[in-house]
């Protein structure tokens, strides 16, 4: 008689393990995927940094190489205002702001790159707390369809049995020997035995 009841409540704590194991698995890839959102996030920030630092180099790199310019025209008596000398001022005016413009571009790819890659990361995250919850719920349908499983069995071996859980022939120890020697069968003043 004890054997449906003994199969459920292995079966619940099975269950109850599973549940906990994969709740606990999904609570930990949250926790990375929340890691390396914020990972993501700390590299974006960074390659902004380098973004400006790089475009501030060439700036000041500009600035040297149109002073050399100068100086050179000066030293040579050309004025920069026009002809050659002014072309030559133009085309690195042209060429530093191409490059500037190259390093900005870069930069914005580079922060698309890690915000896609962050906002991956955080449904990763969600994804996984869903997942933790769908575990419990679950966990909890099957602990309670194990449940009325076992009880459905007990109950049909009680009908079985016409309500009695064991037999009075069975010698089940010195309580149902020390009952039989007192002219009463085993265990029928014990509630739901009798």
């Amino acid at each position: 008689m004890c054997a449906p009841i003994a199969a459920a409540a292995l079966a619940v704590a099975a269950t109850t393990l599973k549940t906990v194991s994969a709740m606990q698995q999904a609570t930990v890839q949250a926790r990375v995927a929340d890691a390396n959102a914020a990972a993501e996030r700390n590299a974006a920030q960074q390659d902004q940094e380098n973004t400006r630092q790089a475009a501030l180099r060439q700036y000041r790199e500009i600035a040297r190489v149109k002073g050399q310019q100068q100086v050179a025209a000066g030293a040579n008596g050309v004025s920069l205002d026009f002809g050659t000398p002014a072309d030559v001022v133009s085309d690195t005016n042209m060429l530093g702001r191409e490059d500037i413009a190259n390093i900005y571009r870069s930069g914005d790819n580079a922060l698309r790159s890690h915000d896609v890659n962050t906002a991956n990361y955080v449904t990763q995250a969600n994804a996984a707390r869903s997942q933790r919850t769908n575990a419990l719920i679950g966990g909890v349908l099957d602990v309670g369809s194990t449940v009325l499983g076992g009880a459905s069995q007990y109950q049909a071996m009680q009908g079985q049995f016409g309500g009695r859980t064991m037999s009075a022939n069975v010698d089940y120890g010195g309580m149902s020997v020390a009952a039989k020697k007192a002219g009463k069968t085993a265990y029928t003043s014990l509630p739901g035995f009798g």
